[in-house]
Formats: C-alpha cells, structure tokens, sequence
C-alpha cells in the first residue's frame, strides 16, 4: 500500500505543476453560472431542483475535454522509478485510478452540494427530491467513470504509441460522440441520458431504456480498463488466468451488443400530431405518421365509451363503444387507433368482424347496412407499447411502469378526433405508485380507478406530480412549479383574459401546438418549458 500511495502522490504532484485542474474548475464554475441563466424566463430567474436538472449536462459537458485530457496524462505517465522499484502494472494502474478518483470525487460531490442547496432554497419535499436526484447523481457517476476509462485508455494506448497530438484528436473525437451539444436524440449517444429539449415533467426518464443505456456505458468503461492489460501483459499470466480474462471480455462484449441493440430498439417512434383547425382534406395516406381525423360527413359518430385499460409498460384496452348512425347506407367504419396497438379482435354483439389494418386508423366491414338512427354497440381489444417522440426528439404521449401521459387528439383509443362532446366511463387497473389525474371526474374504487364525465377527450396522466388547491383553482403538475403563487396567478390570469371558466389546470409534458385545438370543458392543459 505503501507504494500505491507513493505512486498517488507523484501522480498529484504532476498535476499541481500544470493548469488543467484550473481550467476544469473555471469551465464548472461558468456551466453553473450558465445553468442557472437557463432558468430566466423573462419575467426574472426562477430558481428551481428541476431547472438544475434540466440542464445538468452542460457543465458536465464543459469540463469533457479537460477530463479526458486529464485521465489521458494519467494514462501515458510513466517514470524509470517504476521499473526500479519493481512495482507491478495492477498497482500502477490501480494508483492512476485512485488518483483520478479522488479528482472526480469532488467533482460528484460539488455537484451534489449545488442540488442540495437549491433542494434548500427551493424549500422541495424529501421525497420530490431524492426522485429528482436520482438520475442526477447516476448521471455524474457515468459521466465520470466513461471520462477516467476513455482518457486511460488514449494515454495508454494510442497517445502513448502514436503520440501525444494523436491522443488530442482522438480526445476531441470522444467529446464530439458523447457530448449533449447538437443531438437531437437520446439512444446510445450522447452519454448523459437526459432529454434534449424537456419541460419541467419527467425531466430523466426512469425506465428501462435508461437502465440499459447505463449500463452499456460501464461495460464500455470497464473493458476500456482491462483491455490494455490484458494485450500487454497476457505473455506473463498463466493460461488459465488468461482464458478466463478472455472470456470476460467477449462475454462483455456480447452483453454490450445486447444491450445497444435493445436500446435501438426500445428508442421512441415518431409521431407527427396534427391539429384539428389544419385543412385535413388531403389523404392520410400522404402523411403517414400524422394524426386520424375522421371525415366530417363520414355517417357516424361515437357517443358513449365504456373502457377497462390495463396499464403496465404496455396499455392494454377493451373498449366498448356506442356508435350513432346519422345517415343511411353505412357498411363500414374508420376509426383512429395508434398504429402500434394490437387489435386482437373486433366485436358487434359478440360476432367477430374482419378489419384492416391503415396508418393510424382501422377499417372494419359491418356484418350488414345501417340506415340512420341506428346504434352500433361495438367492442375493440388491444394493447401495445406507447412511447413517442415529436421533432427534435421532443417526448411526447408515453406509458410506462410507473408514469404516462395519453392526451389530446393521439389515438389511443377508438376515436374519430371530432368536437363533440363524449360520455365516458373508464376502469383503470393501474400497479403504479403515482396517482393518476383526469379531466373526468373521479370515483373512489378499491384497488383500481374509476373515472366518468362528459367532455370532447379525455386526459390521463401519473407520474412525479402532485395537485394543489389555490384561488378555487386545482392545479396538477410539478410540485416546484404548482407550489409558486406567481405562476399560479399568471395562469388564472390568462384563463380570465380568454374568459374561461375551467378551475382545472395541468401543467402536462410537452404538446406540440398546445394552442391548436379547443380547450378540454373540464380541463386546461398547459406545457411548461
């Protein structure tokens, strides 16, 4: 131990003499000042846990670069000493790691004082804070165990061999893959998994795309680690040491493929939501991604639902619906239904029916003609995965575990996206912890929800939010935000100005043109950058 921590000293010693450490701490210090700027909204700086979190990349993102360069000097030292006083490669290696470790240390533990005092100033619950912070610390951890493997691994290797202009370029390489800067998407790239445009809902998504997308990264950093040892010293192990050196890492190897290819997969698909107000006369088949509206005059309109979900990773749906025929000759129907969700069957008084399969939509041929002033009673069942994106990899309508958010003119659910009012009874069984928000009224059901009401759509959503009474008004959303008396008095503000009288308001993850249709009659919806 003696020699390990003789080998730190020199190693620290080394970087008094340089000003990388100083350049580090500047560019942490002007990503913070940055940070907090982000949080000026025009009507002054609103200081908030989530307005950190938001933009929690950017100093870690400042400071790449001279970490890399740090780690990748590290990594290329070397001294006759070594040689002389008959230190082993694992306890050189081992020095330069906790070398870097008591660095970065500081760096993981700065960044968690600066949450925890705007969790202080912000006067945040525990709980809304410890969810919060989660992601955050991961996030640093990754950050800094990916830098200390990656810049290793160049001065080990590469700038030690090719030299030291050779190891900046690929420093630089590194920087221009992992960074936040310019991406539009989170998959495998960049390294901080945090959404690239979010609002204040759902900042650092909790699933298991996230998961894997971390763990990717710490396989990478360890065989990073071990790779050059391995190739240097593998003539001085034994074969069985050796084998099973080799087979860790090809057993990392595949376990990284997999994860990567899981990742790709599990990406959001994009979803191209359109408003009511546009012209929607040009066939849907021309925009394939964009939102079902039913024809004007199609013949039919649904007047009552009667829903059972199942909401796990997947939504799982039996939908029963009256539908009103208000002109003769009617042989089939067209309603929207997200093209991810499976139909497994499709039901008129128990009879099966055959349908067919469009965009966004289903076509199913009726048994017989309906004349007007008939009623259809139909039921439709299916379930899928939901978890889209809009533009510039914008989330927008998702379910998962233990959050979503369904809104809006998305299908969802059977629907012909037309203004008229509704009347909906919907059953939820629902194994998350957060609560679930509506803009239909609530009814209290052991073990499960149960929502009723008229209104022209309907609005489901759970996740890290809470609800509070102010003014007459409820409002539902993050507690940072719904807590602000001054936020909550520019909205009632803005509903008084539009004369509208809802007293409920959602502070809702991003809608991409919130303002383009009607408002909901039981429910504002509201996105916050």
């Amino acid at each position: 131990m003696r020699k390990i921590n003789a080998l730190i000293k020199y190693e620290i010693i080394n970087l008094k003499r340089g000003k990388l450490i100083w350049v580090i701490a500047a560019l942490y210090a002007f990503g913070i000042q940055q940070t907090i700027s982000s949080m000026n909204s025009g009507d002054g700086i609103f200081l908030s846990v989530v307005g950190v979190i938001k933009v929690s990349w950017l100093p870690l993102n400042l400071i790449m670069v001279p970490i890399l360069i740090l780690c990748m000097k590290i990594g290329q030292s070397h001294n006759d000493i070594f040689e002389i006083m008959d230190i082993s490669h694992r306890k050189i290696m081992l020095s330069k790691l906790l070398t870097l470790s008591i660095i970065e240390g500081f760096v993981l533990i700065l960044n968690i004082i600066i949450l925890v005092v705007f969790g202080v100033i912000c006067k945040v619950s525990i709980g809304y804070f410890l969810y919060q912070s989660i992601g955050y610390i991961i996030n640093t951890i990754v950050f800094l165990m990916v830098c200390t493997s990656v810049g290793l691994f160049i001065g080990q290797t590469i700038s030690k061999y090719l030299g030291e202009v050779i190891g900046f370029i690929f420093v630089i390489l590194v920087f221009l893959i992992l960074c936040n800067f310019y991406k539009t998407s989170n998959i495998i790239v960049p390294l901080i998994n945090i959404r690239i445009i979010p609002g204040v809902f759902d900042v650092i998504s909790y699933d298991k795309s996230y998961l894997y997308h971390n763990i990717l990264w710490l396989m990478i950093s360890f065989g990073l680690l071990i790779l050059p040892y391995d190739y240097k010293y593998r003539k001085k192990e034994n074969r069985k040491n050796t084998l099973f050196q080799m087979g860790v890492l090809a057993l990392s190897i595949i376990l990284c493929i997999y994860l990567g290819r899981s990742i790709y997969l599990m990406r959001p698909s994009y979803y191209n939501i359109t408003s009511r107000n546009e012209d929607i006369s040009a066939k849907y088949s021309d925009n394939k991604d964009g939102t079902f509206f039913g024809e004007k005059k199609c013949g039919y309109y649904i007047d009552k639902y009667n829903m059972n979900l199942d909401i796990t990773n997947k939504l799982k749906n039996d939908c029963e619906m009256e539908i009103n025929i208000n002109k003769s000759g009617v042989n089939s129907l067209e309603l929207g239904l997200y093209e991810k969700l499976d139909i497994s069957k499709i039901e008129i008084q128990g009879k099966k029916l055959k349908f067919k399969r469009t965009n966004h939509s289903f076509i199913v041929t009726l048994p017989r003609e309906y004349t007007n002033n008939e009623i259809i009673n139909m039921k439709v069942s299916y379930e899928g995965e939901i978890n889209t994106s809009w533009v510039e990899g914008q989330k927008s309508f998702y379910v998962r575990n233990n959050s979503f958010f369904l809104a809006d003119v998305f299908e969802w659910y059977p629907k012909l996206n037309d203004d008229t009012d509704k009347e909906y009874n919907i059953n939820i069984k629902y194994a998350g912890k957060n609560k679930i928000y509506s803009n239909l009224n609530e009814k209290s059901k052991s073990n499960q929800y149960e929502f009723q009401g008229k209104d022209r759509d309907v609005v489901l959503i759970s996740g890290n939010i809470s609800d509070r009474t102010y003014k007459g008004y409820l409002f539902i959303g993050n507690e940072e935000y719904i807590n602000n008396n001054n936020k909550c008095n520019d909205l009632i503000d803005f509903l008084k100005t539009k004369n509208n009288p809802i007293n409920r308001i959602l502070l809702s993850p991003f809608i991409p043109g919130i303002n383009m249709d009607k408002p909901y009659e039981k429910m504002f919806l509201y996105s916050v950058d």
